[in-house]
């Protein structure tokens, strides 16, 4: 029997009695359940709830979330709407930093660079800023015009603080300028969050040269860098950035554990991973756990997880309809991927060409052209 949402909300309301009326009554309910059908695959449901929530309190971050949800509901002109309005809210550019920053983070790069770019005429001197013009430029395909903000640095960048320089490195790897970004990784940062992201960009070069043992020792120095309940839910928001280089961490080494035959070593870091807020990484996740569930033979589990991603971000849900019809072991995830039907979310790992999907770049390394072919193989063996 399917239970409504609303009931659900009402009946998880009692069972919280006056807590629930202090922390916010049935919006804040309404909201966590509508988390709860999101991460199920059930974006449908949850966007009504998502909608009420920011119609409710109008905070930036609600709008923000809303606006992302129907993007990846595939609602573009409701969810420019709500961005339209966001942008001109606030002081020196802050709010279209902040919808730049979320429009990234849900892998739409292309929308993302207005947004960026008003940022940074708002503050051109800000470090932050220009970074972040800087990587929604890149994301969105647009080498020239980042290279140019990047060659106005020049001078100034020897001034910045580590994070920022280290940052600056990252970009400069992704566009394949990696001689200027080795002189920016050479001196080590004192703090050891500072040394997991130096370690983690580090790795971006040798990620983009497939060298798999490479990648795997880097990244697994990396994230034996930092605190272990760095990956639980409740950090604090001074940790939320270190909390996502360590999932991207946990991805890419996966990945690379994956590419040297060492399945089983790369799963509780692609399970850890799957975490991740920002959409690219952990849409990859969960795509290199469906290949483990396949080459396990369990069909029926890997399903679920492409199901519940389609469900999640409606991007995905035409070359999942096409895999579940698909005969095991055909190249029927590859043929959508040519096909122009499969998003390719480019993490920042990647080398630095521009992929796209419905004629839209989409952001950060192209982790899914990676394990397509990951989930063919892995498909195939089982049917030997």
């Amino acid at each position: 029997m399917k239970v409504p949402v609303e009931l659900l909300s009402i009946l998880f309301a009692a069972a919280l009695g006056p807590v629930a009326a202090r922390a916010g009554g049935a919006g804040s309910v309404a909201f966590y359940v509508a988390g709860e059908l999101d991460q199920q695959g059930k974006l449908t449901e949850a966007l009504p709830l998502y909608r009420s929530r920011a119609e409710e309190t109008r905070t930036q971050a609600d709008r923000v979330r809303y606006a992302t949800a129907l993007l990846r509901a595939g609602q573009r002109e409701a969810a420019e709407a709500v961005l339209g309005a966001l942008r001109h809210e606030g002081a020196h550019g802050e709010s279209a930093a902040i919808v730049a920053s979320s429009l990234l983070a849900a892998g739409f790069p292309a929308l993302a660079v207005p947004h960026a770019r008003a940022a940074h005429e708002a503050a051109p001197r800000d470090p932050g800023r220009t970074l972040l013009l800087v990587r929604a430029l890149t994301a969105a395909g647009d080498r020239e015009s980042a290279h140019a903000l990047i060659a106005k640095t020049r001078g100034e960048a020897a001034r910045w603080a580590d994070g920022e320089r280290l940052e600056l490195a990252r970009w400069q790897i992704r566009m394949g300028d990696v001689r200027p970004a080795r002189t920016l990784l050479d001196r080590e940062p004192p703090e050891v969050v500072g040394q997991m992201f130096r370690d983690s960009i580090r790795a971006d070069v040798a990620l983009g040269q497939r060298d798999w043992p490479a990648v795997s020792e880097l990244l697994g120095r990396a994230e034996r860098r930092v605190p272990t309940g760095l990956t639980g839910k409740r950090v604090a928001r001074a940790w939320r950035n270190a909390q996502r280089e360590l999932y991207s961490v946990q991805l890419r080494r996966a990945l690379a554990l994956w590419r040297e035959g060492q399945r089983d070593r790369a799963v509780p870091g692609a399970r850890s991973a799957q975490a991740s807020d920002e959409e690219y990484v952990r849409s990859a996740a969960i795509l290199l756990l469906a290949a483990s569930d396949f080459a396990g033979g369990h069909r029926t589990e890997a399903q679920a997880r492409l199901d519940a991603l389609a469900g999640h971000d409606h991007r995905f849900a035409e070359p999942v309809a096409h895999l579940r019809t698909a005969p095991a072991g055909d190249a029927s995830w590859g043929h959508a991927r040519r096909r122009g039907s499969l998003p390719r979310f480019r993490d920042r790992a990647a080398g630095p060409e521009p992929t796209r999907v419905d004629d839209q770049p989409m952001s950060h390394p192209p982790f899914t052209s990676r394990l397509c072919p990951v989930m063919k193989r892995a498909r195939s063996e089982r049917r030997k």
